[in-house]
């Protein structure tokens, strides 16, 4: 199957607009719970990583995980401001969002 291009952004960021959407979380990350790993291995993703995917994912109003981590290889601003130092892959990223940071995700909605 062939991998499918990043689609152009829909809104164009430069990293200090983006900044501008993350703000009102600055204040709460300070307290917000850590994210540790369960294991010996360290984790691909912090918290912040996930909050800026998040965020970025429903700014660009991605298709899917595969569309998003297809866009954090290929684009330079979702690759240098989104994507995990590193970068990672699509089984990393799903598993990272789905089975962690609920916790942390919980205490900056009620934060909030």
């Amino acid at each position: 199957m062939p991998i499918a291009q990043c689609k152009k952004q829909k809104i164009k960021f430069d990293a200090e607009s983006f900044i501008q959407y993350l703000l009102p979380l600055q204040k709460i990350l300070l307290t917000t719970p850590a994210l540790n790993s369960r294991g010996y291995r360290p984790l691909k993703m912090t918290f912040e990583d996930q909050l800026n995917a998040l965020l970025f994912y429903h700014l660009q109003e991605h298709e899917s995980a595969r569309d998003l981590v297809q866009c954090m290889k290929e684009d330079d601003f979702a690759k240098n401001n989104i994507a995990p130092d590193g970068g990672i892959s699509l089984s990393s990223f799903c598993e990272a969002i789905n089975d962690r940071g609920l916790e942390q995700l919980q205490y900056v909605f009620e934060e909030l």
